[in-house]
């Protein structure tokens, strides 16, 4: 049988080209399923579908990445958007990580998949609110600060003053806090800061502790 070597030296440069390019944008794909970045997975699936239509690889993380954006997308009683009812997770509530550092998305990912929360992410605001657009997470932990400014606190001041995300518990994660930061995000309802660098089983002990408050709170009257 031809090894690997020989068959990439059989391809024209276009041809090793395209299969590089192919190659890397599956890699990309798959990076981004294991932080559970769902959207971002599907959209770098894109180009690989585009070279080859029928690739097996991209098939089985295209699945798996819209099975857990399905996850996602389901109430805490188990009820889909789409109105299907299905079994509930071990645990029904929604976290939504959001931070620009991918060794830390995963980390936290993994660390609250083992607890049994279901995930979603993103490393930007702009992801972000793409993907707030279509989810409701019962938590959001998101860091303050972005490459391009403080919009972290953009972020929570949209979902505290969206109808529909106004009653998501809110962390956040901060590579620098000064005291006017604390108090003016206490004061708007932040329910937690953790100052990174952070530990992931940290993060999560918190995570539950906010999002226990959270379910003795009043819900408001519509």
């Amino acid at each position: 049988m031809e090894t690997e070597e020989q068959q990439q030296q059989e391809l024209s440069p276009r041809e090793a080209y395209l299969k590089a390019k192919m190659e890397h944008w599956l890699d990309r794909a798959q990076e981004c399923l294991q932080m559970s970045r769902y959207h971002a997975a599907l959209q770098a699936l894109q180009p690989v579908f585009r070279l080859d239509p029928s690739n097996k690889g991209g098939e089985e993380v295209r699945r798996i990445a819209q099975e857990m954006l399905k996850s996602a997308l389901q109430r805490p009683n188990g009820e889909a958007r789409d109105g299907i009812s299905h079994h509930p997770p071990r645990r029904p509530e929604l976290i939504m990580i959001v931070d620009q550092d991918e060794l830390l998305l995963t980390a936290l990912t993994a660390t609250f998949r083992r607890f049994g929360y279901r995930t979603i992410a993103a490393d930007s605001y702009e992801e972000a609110m793409e993907t707030l657009s279509i989810v409701r997470p019962d938590l959001v932990i998101s860091e303050v600060n972005f490459a391009a400014g403080s919009r972290g606190f953009d972020l929570f001041l949209w979902v505290k003053t969206n109808g529909q995300h106004n009653n998501a518990a809110f962390m956040f994660l901060a590579t620098r806090l000064d005291r006017e930061a604390l108090i003016a995000g206490k004061r708007f309802g932040v329910d937690d800061f953790l100052l990174k660098p952070v530990d992931a089983e940290v993060v999560a002990t918190m995570a539950m502790s906010c999002l226990s408050r959270n379910r003795r709170m009043p819900v408001p009257a519509a």
